[in-house]
């Protein structure tokens, strides 16, 4: 699922960039990461999440960038930012 989807919340216009790597060459071990900024044509707020070495689904779409929509669900309101 692309992360557009994964950290969209209704009304919201939320920016961002995904990122999987692998920790050493060959290890098999991964860092997923996700930076989301709202919104898009006024940022106010910015944040970013780092999943060392997730088990299971590793890419920063899938597993990091839910936590972000997670995050604004709760910082945009107390912030006073409302839905478009």
């Amino acid at each position: 699922m692309a992360a557009e989807k994964t950290a969209y919340i209704e009304g919201f216009s939320i920016g961002g960039k995904t990122a999987t790597s692998k920790t050493a060459a060959c290890s098999g071990k991964y860092i997923a990461s996700f930076v989301g900024f709202s919104s898009v044509d006024n940022p106010r707020v910015i944040a970013m999440c780092l999943i060392d070495e997730p088990q299971g689904v590793y890419y920063g779409g899938t597993i990091a960038a839910p936590v972000i929509r997670e995050l604004f669900e709760n910082i945009l309101p107390y912030l006073e930012i409302y839905p478009n």
